[in-house]
């Protein structure tokens, strides 16, 4: 009797000493400036097809963009040219000195990008000033610092990027947190989700929701196993004449007779739980409502609707109210302008 599926739960836990979460007003509340523009406001959660993206298209290429310049030879040459003659293996303070305000000079989104990832082998001093300098570089500085931290390849560097990130999340920090979510790398997913928990990034909400865990599909040609489940019998099945001096007897052959049935296993489905995406998920949740949201567990159903019904109305009375105090302070600026003007005419 064959067996199509056999489920099977495997816990991927991920155990890491994470910076203290900034608290952090909704991104999609600012007034318009690189750090905010471009976020969506949120929307419901669909019973079906594609999340509601937490950028719009045109951040989402801006990060694309900036990501494939730091792969441009040009930009890699540079760097490393500024590893050969002033780091490195270079001992002299001066030389040294001078290879790191070379780094700092310069701002552009692809060395931004490129740093963390050329760099990560050389000493302390330099991953310091990388990162440093990538932390005080705006929002593009910070999208590369999320980005390093997601996809590095030296632990080290990854975990200096994590701790210098700040909330609240900028728009192209939120689109390299959205390619990460949507991919298929269930350890890329897991970094995500921490990072989205380290900065309160409520538009990652249902990204995160979505990817708490993953079942993904064992391939392979032939069968995984063959399983007997049944009863064994035994019984005398033939005598065997054994004859001596004077005397004769027989010996006994015993066969046995399984009763029951064989199962094929032909597939199987691992599910996946990304504990550090669920862990996040319920920080940031809970923080946003002031009430624990560990009640909706695990399951996406649960989640979709508090999300639908309970979460989107508070992020809309939230949202209105930031829009109410920033208007009210921008009437407040407006009108202290005005005074010191009319003080300077008189």
């Amino acid at each position: 009797m064959p067996l199509p599926i056999i489920p099977i739960v495997f816990a991927l836990v991920t155990i890491a000493a994470l910076p203290a979460p900034t608290h952090a007003a909704p991104p999609w509340t600012g007034d318009g400036s690189g750090w905010t523009e471009g976020v969506l406001p949120p929307t419901p959660i669909a019973n079906e097809g594609v999340l509601p993206p937490m950028v719009d298209a045109r951040t989402s290429a801006r990060a694309r963009a900036n990501l494939a310049a730091s792969r441009n030879p040009g930009v890699r040459r540079l760097l490393e040219e500024i590893g050969r003659t002033n780091l490195g293996r270079m001992r002299k303070t001066e030389t040294r000195a001078l290879g790191l305000e070379r780094l700092r000079a310069l701002d552009d989104p692809g060395f931004l990008y490129a740093m963390p990832e050329v760099f990560a082998g050389e000493a302390e001093d330099v991953r310091r000033t990388v990162v440093e300098h990538l932390a005080a570089s705006g929002p593009s500085g910070q999208a590369a610092l999320a980005w390093t931290a997601i996809h590095g390849s030296k632990s080290n560097m990854r975990e200096a990027c994590l701790a210098s990130l700040r909330g609240p999340a900028a728009a192209e920090t939120l689109a390299v947190l959205q390619t990460a979510l949507r991919g298929g790398n269930h350890e890329t997913i897991d970094r995500a989700g921490r990072i989205a928990g380290v900065m309160d990034a409520w538009p990652a909400i249902p990204h995160l929701v979505a990817t708490q865990y993953s079942a993904d599909r064992v391939r392979r040609k032939s069968d995984l196993a063959w399983i007997a489940i049944g009863t064994q019998r035994s019984y005398v099945q033939n005598l065997i004449p054994v004859t001596g001096d004077g005397s004769g007897a027989f010996q006994p052959v015993i066969g046995q007779i399984l009763e029951g049935f064989v199962m094929r296993v032909m597939d199987a489905v691992v599910v996946i739980y990304r504990t550090e995406v669920h862990r996040s998920l319920i920080g940031i949740t809970s923080r946003a409502t002031g009430a624990d949201t560990s009640g909706n567990g695990w399951s996406f159903t649960a989640w979709r609707d508090w999300y639908n019904d309970e979460f989107l109305a508070t992020a809309s009375e939230r949202a209105a109210d930031a829009a109410d105090a920033s208007d009210a302070a921008r009437y407040a600026e407006a009108e202290r302008r005005r005074r010191d003007a009319a003080a300077g005419e008189e």
